[in-house]
């Protein structure tokens, strides 16, 4: 939050405010994720292949591993991607800020959206208790593998089967 003394230009005060909604506005590009959205977004990809990144702030890891999947993503902006924050929407602005860094702020994102947070870990994967990071790979016919742990440019090019190109 941008704090300005009463004493400041009008300008100033136009200036803070604008930038403020700005980030609001940027912050709220995340879609809330609930108990239904992992549905949608696999109809959202019928037929097509796709990769689910799943991901946290409070992560380090998660951290190296979004670094990682900008350089490769900014390489290879074809490759379909989903980044899914474990966050709750309090967190948004943060969330944004890490994926501003790494490049990430235009694929689509998601963020937890209701404090039951098993089960919407249930509802991607009954399988899966909460560690991070957390990759799914869906092929055509959306075939799953999962993946935790930092992924690697290796486990993507297989799960892809195609040539990823380098920076």
């Amino acid at each position: 939050m941008i704090r300005l003394r009463a004493t400041a230009g009008p300008a100033l005060l136009s200036l803070a405010l604008a930038l403020t909604f700005t980030a609001q506005v940027q912050a709220d590009s995340f879609k809330p994720f609930t108990a239904d959205t992992f549905a949608a977004i696999k109809q959202e990809f019928a037929g097509r292949e796709f990769l689910l990144g799943l991901w946290s702030v409070d992560c380090p890891p998660c951290l190296v591993e979004l670094e990682m999947m900008g350089s490769i993503l900014q390489a290879n902006p074809d490759l379909p991607f989903v980044l899914i924050s474990t966050d709750p929407l309090q967190d948004r602005e943060s969330a944004y800020e890490f994926l501003e860094d790494f490049g990430l702020q235009d694929f689509p994102s998601y963020m937890f959206a209701d404090s039951f947070t098993e089960r919407l870990r249930f509802s991607i994967d009954p399988a899966w208790f909460g560690e991070l990071p957390r990759s799914y790979f869906f092929d055509t016919q959306h075939s799953m593998q999962s993946h935790s742990g930092i992924m690697t440019r290796e486990l993507l090019q297989d799960w892809f089967q195609r040539e990823l190109k380098n920076l």
